[in-house]
């Protein structure tokens, strides 16, 4: 029998994180491109960027013909934010101040590069980064890469970048989805992770 959920967070209710969610008003559009084989991941954290961001869109899928949306997105003021040799800085406030929507991939590297390969339409449009990164503070799903961010704290530092908007309501929501991921793990395996904290 399947556990009762919170019709807010859509976790089950005894991991409910609404008292730990405070709602965001972001001018930036987020476009999160999300594998499909993310959408039903427990420990992704695009789920919580909706809950506490108010101007967000997740396209779910793997092929062009499910992103056909980004054909409407204005290539002028959009930009995908992605690591590429040429990627611009959103350090930089020429960059990000004429920005109306930031493109979003939301996988594993392998997933993520995999969309960026797929798709195309992604070419159309410019490419910003981070020159620096904030600490990786999601300890559980452990990256490849040394300068990964999950997809709630790249979104978070994009719109701090951009908006001046505090990243401490991502840090809080996020704290809050581990440490209910922590007392569902066996002791040793919790032991692991906090030992990384």
């Amino acid at each position: 029998m399947a556990r009762p959920t919170c019709n807010t967070c859509h976790f089950v209710k005894t991991d409910c994180i609404c008292a730990h969610v405070k709602t965001l008003s972001n001018r930036i559009n987020i476009i999160v491109l999300q594998h499909k084989g993310e959408e039903k991941n427990a420990k992704n954290t695009v789920r919580l960027a909706e809950l506490i961001y108010s101007n967000i869109t997740v396209l779910v899928g793997e092929t062009p013909k499910d992103f056909d949306a980004l054909k409407k997105l204005p290539q002028n003021s959009s930009a995908l934010l992605y690591p590429t040799e040429d990627a611009m800085p959103l350090e930089d406030n020429t960059t990000a101040s004429h920005l109306t929507h930031l493109i979003v991939l939301d996988g594993t590297w392998k997933k993520a590069n995999k969309l960026f390969f797929s798709l195309d339409i992604l070419s159309q449009f410019k490419q910003v980064s981070f020159s620096q990164l904030p600490e990786n503070r999601y300890h559980i799903r452990k990256a490849n890469r040394m300068d990964s961010l999950s997809s709630l704290e790249a979104i978070a530092y994009a719109l701090n970048l951009t908006e001046k908007l505090p990243m401490e309501p991502a840090y809080t929501a996020l704290e809050a989805m581990m440490e209910n991921q922590f007392k569902h793990m066996p002791a040793e395996v919790r032991a692991r992770y906090k030992q990384n904290d």
